[in-house]
């Protein structure tokens, strides 16, 4: 299952330590992953959405903001390059 997981710090838990936080937990927690944007990932994972969730809240602060939802169907790009191009077209969803 793909996941997209996307995230934000909120101040004064907005620091580079912060960020490199959860960024290191997304890196670790799950094998397969493709970084998006700065703040969006897309995951290729065996856990549902809530397990995924679950996973990452411990990296986080009370006051940040986390979404995960499986990501299905069509997709399009523009500018996304080849890297995260080849990422998504080598999963099956």
């Amino acid at each position: 299952m793909i996941l997209l997981v996307t995230y934000d710090l909120t101040t004064p838990n907005d620091t580079p330590d912060n960020y490199e936080l959860i960024i290191g937990a997304i890196k670790s927690k799950f094998n397969n992953w493709c970084r998006i944007e700065q703040s969006v990932w897309l995951v290729d994972t065996g856990v549902n959405a809530v397990t995924a969730r679950d996973i990452l809240k411990p990296f986080m602060h009370a006051s940040d903001v986390l979404f995960v939802a499986p990501l299905r169907g069509a997709w399009a790009s523009w500018n996304f390059g080849d890297e995260r191009n080849n990422w998504l077209k080598s999963r099956h969803f």
